[in-house]
């Protein structure tokens, strides 16, 4: 035997040696350049900066460094070669009586996982790292692989049962299959059931759970499990995320210190498409070889909303959607006019679909200008009928509203009879006018958009519920919750309807300003208002 081949062979078993302590190696040793399959030098598998990110990520899990990490990537940049496929393989080698659970969002995905990760454990190079690590005869099921030490690797879609499958690991990967599912409110309480009931209760108190996935909406599983932005952090998943770590990784990387954990290096863009799209500042591609920044600057051209969810892992855009973030203007205390006639209304959390919903209720004052301001002391919590009838008069008796404005079902049923029945018993009189729904949140949603488009909304900069408020009008109509919008819808619909309802002979009096605008709603309704409050107060309404 010649010294090289001496050297191949010596390299070879280094390597070996080497793959079964580093996830990376052991990667490109399963992936043999078919041209030599004994240089340890070639492989088939391109060694990128995100892998090696993950690779440490594996390594912290199989050290018990890391118990509950979520991490979210770009589709197509690799995430599933190191934690679903090779990182399962390896971790079942280091240890064959480990027993494994990967979940995907259908049981045949999950299959392919299952045939995949059998094929590695198959293969000779596999053989050579882990002899002790191999398959029982029979055991090569694709949905269950068993070793000959009594370690199981069991792969389930969404839905499946974790029925007599225990795990030391417990893997999901991409549990959202499109952004159909990812948008149905039903799918989310599906998919969050059986992490809960499958996932959770597989485990044990040294058990790890790793999530990998692309975003798609914020209330998608990482959103709920480990996104600090989520809308209801506070309220149904809070403290949740404080068990979990959060690793996202974003197509197009801004961030020095992100870029300098990848060891990539941030430079200014020359392309004026990439500069179009993601301005001047430095940046780079999270693999620039095979996704160039033009690439993603095209698409987030065709698709930003998708673009900043799926590419990003960012589900809102920070420029909204439906409602611009420029849109909103903000005012201080001091800024709040004095002319102001008031209106209020309020979104009712009242049926069981709308259990995981608050209840708002609020006023707005409109000026002589037609602005509208939101006023600054909002209710928006959970509460039940007695405190929601409570809080209503509360706002009746405050700012003696020109009209409430309510949803017209709530009226005819229970609550309206109870609530005119305490309006008389507190001598609390408003004209409650009930507002029909119509068409879709979006389609109801477009009352208030055109002024807001118009910068015709004031919304109270100091107000305590405020940050959620926009965020939830930038989510919109893709957020977990809409109460808030909902809520200014109501208000918008509430205008438009006073406007065509009030008697409209009183444009001969030349004071008045031009029939149709806000402000002739304004002093139309402030010459009615003894009128109507009178009339409230003999027929209840």
């Amino acid at each position: 035997m010649d010294n090289s081949t001496l050297l191949r062979a010596a390299r070879r078993l280094q390597a070996i040696n080497h793959a079964r302590n580093d996830l990376m190696t052991f990667v490109k040793l399963v992936k043999p350049d078919p041209e030599d399959m004994d240089d340890v030098g070639l492989s088939l598998y391109e060694e990128t900066p995100v892998a090696r990110i993950l690779c440490d990520i594996m390594h912290r899990v199989d050290r018990g460094m890391l118990k509950r990490v979520c991490i979210s990537m770009p589709p197509q940049t690799g995430k599933s070669e190191i934690t679903s496929r090779n990182g399962p393989a390896w971790l079942s080698g280091r240890n064959p009586r480990r027993n494994m659970i990967l979940g995907s969002y259908n049981q045949d995905f999950a299959d392919e996982f299952g045939s995949e990760v059998r094929s590695i454990i198959y293969s000779q190079a596999y053989r050579s790292i882990f002899p002790e690590g191999q398959l029982k005869r029979g055991g090569g099921k694709t949905s269950l692989l068993q070793t000959t030490a009594g370690g199981k690797l069991a792969f389930v879609g969404v839905g499946g049962s974790g029925t007599g499958k225990p795990a030391d690991f417990f893997f999901v990967d991409d549990p959202i299959r499109n952004d159909q599912d990812a948008q149905s409110p039903s799918y989310r309480e599906v998919l969050w059931n059986w992490f809960t009931k499958v996932a959770m209760t597989r485990i044990h108190s040294e058990s790890a759970i790793v999530v990998t996935q692309t975003r798609w909406s914020q209330d998608d599983l990482i959103g709920r499990l480990a996104d600090p932005d989520h809308p209801e952090r506070n309220g149904r998943f809070k403290g949740i995320d404080k068990r979990w770590t959060y690793i996202n990784i974003p197509a197009v990387i801004q961030d020095p210190k992100l870029a300098k954990a990848l060891g990539l290096t941030l430079e200014p863009p020359t392309n004026p498409d990439v500069i179009s799209m993601f301005g001047s500042d430095p940046m780079c591609s999270i693999w620039a070889s095979r996704k160039p920044l033009t690439l993603f600057a095209e698409a987030k051209e065709a698709d930003a909303r998708g673009f900043s969810a799926l590419q990003m892992g960012q589900p809102t855009p920070e420029e909204g959607d439906q409602f611009k973030a420029d849109w909103m203007v903000e005012y201080n205390r001091e800024d709040l006019p004095n002319d102001l006639v008031y209106y209020g209304a309020s979104d009712h959390a009242a049926s069981s679909k709308q259990k995981a919903d608050y209840t708002v209720i609020g006023c707005v004052g409109v000026d002589t200008r037609d602005d509208i301001w939101i006023m600054p002391d909002l209710v928006w919590k959970r509460i039940d009928t007695l405190q929601t009838v409570e809080e209503l008069l509360m706002k009746m008796r405050q700012y003696e509203p020109a009209i409430w404005w309510l949803e017209a079902e709530l009226i005819s049923k229970s609550f309206g009879p109870f609530l005119r029945e305490r309006m008389q018993e507190t001598k609390t009189y408003c004209v409650v006018d009930p507002v029909t729904p119509s068409g879709s949140e979006q389609t109801r949603s477009r009352a208030i958009e055109g002024r807001m488009s118009m910068k015709k909304v004031h919304f109270p900069r100091f107000a305590p519920w405020w940050p959620e408020a926009r965020a939830q009008l930038l989510r919109f109509p893709y957020g977990a919750n809409d109460d808030f919008v909902d809520w200014l819808s109501w208000i918008g619909l509430g205008l438009l309807k006073q406007r065509r309802a009030t008697d409209t002979t009183v444009h001969n009096d030349p004071d008045m300003p031009p029939v149709g605008t806000i402000a002739w709603i304004v002093k139309s309704a402030m010459l009615k208002r003894r009128k109507e409050n009178l009339r409230a107060a003999s027929k209840g309404w």
